[in-house]
């Protein structure tokens, strides 16, 4: 700022020293004021070349108001007489002028960015509008119920391009999801079938006379071999099951009941090993689900924790808020968890566990967003899953 009024001085200086020189004609004196400029005119007895500009102030003393403001002195030597030409400006219009301009521009582009921003806010939700009500329309979608998804005409192309992309990928997941459940119900009914009765026939088998002891041991291994075959078979379809989220009914489930209901089923097999099996606290968790789903996921939890464990070991049964803990005793070391939950990894050599136990609780916990974690404390086997 102080740069332009120094020019500003200068400028006035130019303009007026043709004034003086018809002053000085004239013989006239005394101080020549133009507008905010207030000129003194003077002999001076000897002529110096440079002109000065410094900082003034003016006021009045008394009040103790001082006003900042520049002072250009220059020499002139007009008609053989040397001259001192003094021009004086206040900075304080100045310094207040750019203060209000500087606030009225703060003004105007606070006000500008105010409307952008709502021009902006009102043109994006009307352009977004069609892209908000594909992502309700499939949030809504249910593949098992909606066999075919339709998202309406925009008058946007890239979101037309977009609708027509998600109703191709729906009709191929629907098409996929039929497949698959087709699949499962027709192998559940067609390998049960033959199963029953293979195994009806080897019963009969074994009840024939005679029957020689080599001859009875391979009819009991096939006997064996049929249960594992339609067990595999159940445990496959219901994986099957679980994986394309077949199982959508919900209702309000206690799961400390559902355990107690489960160790009564598994009553012979604890009381085969003397396992002791209780609760650790009085806590209960409840849950929002489908009732097959707990019980598949909370029996498969408790058959293994029975299953591996050993002679007189224990079961210990934990429920934290929205936490439920399964300990047992078994092998003095720590599972491999890189596989722990991985299809058809067994970590004994219990020829009756198919595999798919552990498999078919991550599963569950996946589509249900649970939280299923395995660790190995005081000679304990953990797990956790958090709801």
């Amino acid at each position: 700022m102080v740069k332009h009024v120094d020019e500003d001085l200068l400028a006035t200086k130019s303009r007026i020293i043709p004034q003086l020189r018809d002053e000085v004609l004239k013989h006239s004196r005394g101080n020549l004021n133009f507008f905010e400029y207030n000129i003194g005119f003077e002999k001076e007895d000897s002529s110096k070349n440079e002109d000065s500009i410094i900082n003034t102030e003016s006021g009045n003393p008394i009040g103790g108001e001082y006003f900042p403001g520049r002072l250009l002195t220059s020499h002139l030597i007009l008609n053989q007489v040397s001259y001192r030409l003094q021009i004086r400006t206040s900075m304080i219009d100045k310094i207040s002028l750019i203060k209000r301009i500087v606030l009225l521009l703060v003004i105007l582009l606070f006000f500008l960015f105010i409307g952008l921003l709502f021009i902006n806010r009102s043109l994006t939700k009307k352009i977004w509008l069609p892209f908000y009500k594909t992502l309700k329309n499939l949030s809504a979608y249910r593949v098992d119920r909606q066999p075919k998804l339709e998202l309406g005409h925009t008058s946007v192309r890239e979101f037309n391009d977009l609708n027509r992309a998600i109703e191709e990928l729906a009709n191929r997941d629907f098409q996929a999801y039929a497949s698959q459940k087709e699949f499962a119900e027709n192998a559940s009914h067609e390998m049960q079938s033959p199963l029953a009765v293979f195994q009806s026939k080897l019963e009969l088998l074994m009840q024939t006379t005679p029957l020689n002891e080599e001859q009875a041991s391979l009819i009991s291994d096939l006997a064996n071999a049929s249960k594992r075959m339609s067990r595999l078979n159940k445990s496959l379809i219901l994986l099957t099951k679980i994986e394309n989220n077949q199982f959508l009914e919900k209702e309000s489930i206690s799961v400390r009941d559902m355990l107690n209901k489960l160790m009564q089923q598994y009553e012979f097999q604890i009381k085969q090993k003397a396992i002791s099996c209780r609760f650790m606290d009085n806590e209960d968790i409840q849950l929002d689900a489908n009732r097959t789903v707990v019980e598949i996921l909370l029996g498969n939890l408790l058959s293994n924790a029975i299953r591996h464990n050993y002679y007189e070991g224990k079961v210990q049964i934990r429920m934290n808020p929205g936490e439920l803990v399964i300990q047992n005793t078994g092998r003095p070391f720590p599972l491999n968890t890189q596989k722990l939950f991985q299809r058809f990894q067994k970590e004994s050599r219990d020829s009756s566990s198919l595999g798919l136990g552990l498999e078919i609780v991550q599963k569950i916990c996946s589509i249900n967003h649970y939280i299923v974690q395995y660790t190995y404390t005081d000679d304990m086997h953990n797990f956790s899953i958090k709801f």
